[in-house]
């Protein structure tokens, strides 16, 4: 249990050392659930709003608070559907566009200075134990 525990500690550290960078380096100050949001719309779209909280895994109030802000900042655009008033359709609009590209250039530049003390092999190493992790994490209940 102790290794779990380590492991644990280490993952939340680095997770909450990446969302302060994420944060602090921003010029957009987005959270890292509403640069979640922009990616998942850029990639599929248009997609509901009760979807969108699934995709996130997060609570439907939640996605609700994080999506409205986005709208309100323009990077996305809400629409009721004509056939049921109560699925509100998401889009991501030029702006999201241009946000969401400058963003994920910055994170990328993070990413690679995270990444310089690694070697090509330790690189690929934690690629392949990354994946065994999400994948076993979609899993679980």
């Amino acid at each position: 249990m102790a290794q779990e525990a380590d492991i644990f500690e280490r993952i939340f550290q680095l997770i909450r050392e990446f969302e302060r960078q994420f944060r602090e380096q921003g010029e957009t100050d987005l959270s890292t659930t509403q640069f979640q949001a922009l990616s998942i719309l850029e990639e599929v779209q248009p997609v509901t709003a009760m979807a969108m909280a699934g995709l996130l895994r997060i609570a439907g109030p939640t996605a609700t608070r994080a999506l409205d802000s986005l709208e309100r900042r323009g990077l996305i655009a809400k629409e009721r559907d004509p056939q049921d008033r109560r699925i509100v359709w998401l889009s991501l609009t030029a702006e999201g566009r241009t946000v969401l590209k400058r963003e994920t250039v910055r994170q990328r530049q993070w990413m690679s200075k995270l990444l310089v003390g690694l070697s090509a092999e330790e690189t690929g190493i934690l690629q392949e134990l990354l994946e065994k992790l999400n994948v076993q994490a979609a899993l679980l209940p």
